[in-house]
């Protein structure tokens, strides 16, 4: 056994360190949707003329989230540094992950199991899986946060002490106020006081929940919410089946291990609440029966902690099919992360719950399991993150010469988004960095055309805020080397007066061998989505800038791209 906890521990380490690696090379300095929001509340902040004024900016609404965590991390990221660095925010909150293995592992060795235990917990966490909620600052210190938060406000509430009471109590607030979940995970926290049959922290703790509420819907925007699908036993089996089980559509890039997984998951998280409330009832009927799985968790109070995540896990996944319906089978990767701490959750329960020989079968195919899971993150999502952070990339030169977004819904048409922006560039409240791209307009292009370059447009239109219209340029041809990690591939459109520059989305590799023998994310050719009101209309030459060397490589095609004004 001591080998197989050198094994473990060295595993660990690797796929730490090769995850952590891979936050440092694609975490950039660069907002994203709901990140300009925070450049104005550190303003507000600025500008507040009391402590009360502060409070109040601080308390207000996102969407009708609560996020006070989210804005005191953004703003302490800008009293500490003078600025608020996105990529500093990333590679901090990536910290979290750390946070969460050590509470699993906590449990795990409270119960006499050895590290060897641990190791398929490491190989699910420290993965791009729940890419969105790692390199996205403001879904990282929401969803990411919450979990973290979460757990070390179950953990201070199965302590039997005032301190740490008085700490969970802060911890749940802190919850609520995190993310959209956090509030149905202060109430779920009551089963901790009241399995520990300390009824008066469990009135206590339940007039702090009701205490919240109140705050929090005090001054709530209401209207958010439900996104107005049709609601049906159907849709809503869809959808937390989908919640529960995307994290499996990594194993192949298909959908029904991802509903083979939900349903899995889903039945065990219903089956654990049915088989765990009835062995409850009948202790309180007949105080001397013991049951065979409470005693489980109410002999160890992190155990405990351990039945609220689970609890938590199962309302957020009920509530989310009940507002958030939809009809079909899906993987929001903004939901990654529920999937994901569904897996680690039910297998460290699993392993309480087993007999030892149970536990060591279990802990060999999970490690097996996690093994194929870890690798195919790295085949299906990590070229998500790299044309992500590229189209980041092209996000920071297009901002700086022209106050537009590429490759996504144009955020700067929102007047008080840019009106803040551009204070915030101005105050030095935000830097915009420089990248490889500033050098575009400098820089000389190759004499020679590549007049051979197929390019294929279509238009399309993208079903949200009444129909965004798209132009979608193809190629099955191009590829930037992939030698180094920094390597990009801009499609540049030029006319008479400027410049604009757009990341491309490199198609990724989906062979398993392929991958494995080279290690390259991407195939040959690309996509390149144009948004409305992403670049003026106009008569363009395309060309392309590879980013391969300290010094990119700009060249021009015979081609020429027609953006029309949608607008009229």
């Amino acid at each position: 056994m001591k080998i197989l906890n050198v094994f473990a521990a060295f595993t660990v380490l690797i796929v730490a360190f090769l995850f952590y690696r891979f936050v440092g090379q694609n975490a950039v300095n660069v907002p994203y949707f709901d990140d300009y929001a925070y450049l104005e509340y550190i303003i507000k902040f600025i500008n507040a003329p009391n402590a009360l004024h502060f409070m109040q900016e601080l308390e207000y609404k996102h969407n009708g989230h609560g996020v006070i965590t989210a804005k005191l991390v953004f703003w302490l990221d800008y009293l500490m540094t003078g600025e608020a660095n996105y990529r500093t925010l990333i590679l901090v909150g990536s910290g979290l992950v750390i946070g969460l293995f050590a509470y699993f592992w906590k449990i795990l060795s409270v119960n006499c199991l050895s590290f060897w235990y641990a190791l398929p917990v490491a190989l699910f966490l420290f993965t791009p899986a729940y890419h969105e909620n790692i390199f996205w600052a403001a879904a990282l210190w929401q969803y990411t946060a919450s979990f973290a938060i979460g757990l070390l406000t179950y953990f201070l509430l199965s302590k039997k002490n005032n301190w740490a009471f008085t700490g969970a109590i802060i911890g749940g607030y802190l919850l609520t106020y995190t993310n959209g979940n956090g509030l149905f995970g202060m109430y779920v926290g009551l089963v901790i006081p009241l399995l520990q049959t300390r009824y008066k922290k469990a009135i206590i703790w339940l007039a702090a929940c009701i205490l919240t509420t109140v705050l929090f819907y005090w001054y709530y925007p209401f209207g958010f919410g439900s996104l107005g699908q049709e609601k049906s036993v159907r849709n809503s089996a869809l959808t937390i089946v989908s919640f529960f089980g995307s994290c499996a559509s990594y194993f192949r890039g298909r959908l029904p291990e991802v509903a083979v997984l939900g349903v899995g998951i889903t039945l065990s998280l219903l089956g654990l609440a049915l088989w765990l409330g009835v062995e409850y009832v009948k202790k309180l009927i007949a105080p001397r029966s013991k049951g065979k799985m409470l005693p489980v968790f109410t002999n160890t109070p992190v155990n405990l902690s351990l039945l609220a995540l689970l609890a938590w896990l199962l309302v957020t996944g009920l509530g989310v099919a009940t507002a958030r319906a939809v009809d079909t089978l899906e993987t929001p990767a903004r939901y990654m992360i529920y999937s994901v701490m569904s897996v680690v959750a039910l297998y460290v329960t699993f392993l309480l719950i087993l007999p030892q020989r149970g536990q060591k079968i279990l802990t060999a195919g999970m490690t097996v399991v996690g093994i194929f899971f870890a690798v195919s993150t790295y085949m299906f999502a990590a070229p998500d993150v790299i044309n992500f952070r590229n189209s980041l990339i092209s996000d920071a030169f297009s901002l700086q010469q022209h106050r537009r977004v590429t490759g996504k819904l144009e955020t700067m048409t929102n007047s008080v988004v840019k009106k803040y922006f551009d204070e915030a560039v101005e105050k030095g409240i935000y830097v915009i960095p420089t990248t490889a791209l500033n050098e575009v307009n400098v820089i000389s292009a190759d004499t020679l055309t590549m007049p051979n370059v197929s390019l294929s447009v279509d238009i399309d239109t993208l079903p949200a805020y009444g129909g965004i219209l798209i132009n979608k340029v193809r190629n099955e041809q191009l590829v930037v080397s992939q030698d180094k990690p920094q390597n990009a591939l801009f499609m540049v459109l030029k006319n008479d007066s400027t410049t604009y520059v757009t990341a491309v989305k490199q198609r990724p590799n989906r062979e398993r061998r392929s991958f494995l023998r080279t290690g390259n994310y991407f195939k040959e050719g690309f996509e390149a989505w144009i948004y409305q009101d992403n670049i003026p209309e106009g008569n363009y030459q395309v060309g392309f800038l590879f980013s391969e060397s300290q010094k990119p490589r700009l060249v021009y095609t015979s081609q020429r791209l027609i953006i029309q004004d949608f607008q009229k």
